[in-house]
């Protein structure tokens, strides 16, 4: 049986939720509402980009000041956001979209952009058009926040990444992650198997490989700059404290130029 090649976060939404089973979501979104509270504490609107399963979204509906959209370009991670949304009642709105092409009439306080989704975009152009994109359903007092991971963070945690096991549903994974310095690439491929319920028969095989650019703080500053926003902060990690050469991991603040 051989592997059928699916764009990346298809195949991988049906383990998504497992291996990412450490992260605190919760701790996450309290980060992005504090730094909401300290550049823009009049904002309701939200749009999230890049949501994946939507947890960070779930858990700032639950401090209910927001009304939020969250979007993905994968409809496969839409449905596990919708599912559990669905079941715990959640007031999101859920839509897909591609962040380099944004469809929509409405317009927004704070646009999110989270997960190290950034790393993705492995072109300057291709960064470019992202901005502009955001730019035109930001209102005018709006905020742009995203991250990024750095070299230091792929230097650190590239090998332990390795992993593979099987989830509650019987899909069995095996995770490889690399660090290739001199292009500056993070990559992971993911080995996935959906198994029979007894849990040796394998139904179908997928392959997955994510390739990330890895991008540092000054070159950050000068593409957003570029792309004509204003930096308000840039912050370390999860804490309202400035972001250095040193940070593993960064979190832009954006506005835009006032009208005249």
């Amino acid at each position: 049986m051989s592997h059928k090649s699916n764009e990346i976060y298809t195949s991988l939404a049906l383990i998504y939720d497992h291996i990412m089973k450490s992260v605190d979501y919760e701790d996450w979104a309290d980060f992005i509402d504090a730094v909401i509270q300290e550049h823009h504490p009049e904002a309701e609107k939200i749009l999230e980009l890049a949501c994946g399963t939507g947890r960070v979204a779930m858990y700032l509906d639950e401090l209910d000041c927001y009304d939020i959209t969250a979007t993905d370009r994968s409809e496969e991670m839409l449905e596990q956001a919708r599912k559990v949304a669905d079941f715990k009642g959640y007031n999101i709105k859920w839509e897909r979209q591609d962040f380099f092409d944004i469809n929509t009439e409405e317009t927004y306080d704070i646009i999110l952009l989270l997960f190290d989704s950034v790393n993705y975009i492995l072109k300057e152009e291709d960064l470019m058009r992202m901005f502009k994109s955001v730019q035109k359903v930001m209102n005018d007092d709006g905020l742009f926040i995203f991250d990024f991971t750095t070299q230091k963070h792929s230097q650190l945690i590239h090998d332990k990444l390795d992993d593979e096991g099987i989830t509650a549903d019987d899909f069995r994974y095996v995770r490889k992650s690399y660090f290739i310095e001199g292009e500056k690439l993070h990559i992971n491929e993911f080995d996935i198997e959906q198994l029979d319920k007894d849990r040796i028969t394998v139904l179908k095989r997928f392959r997955e490989i994510h390739r990330q650019k890895i991008y540092e703080l000054k070159d950050m500053r000068s593409f957003v700059e570029k792309a004509g926003f204003i930096i308000e902060a840039a912050y370390d990690d999860f804490d309202l404290v400035d972001a250095s050469a040193r940070s593993e991991r960064i979190t832009m603040v954006l506005s835009c130029p006032q009208p005249q």
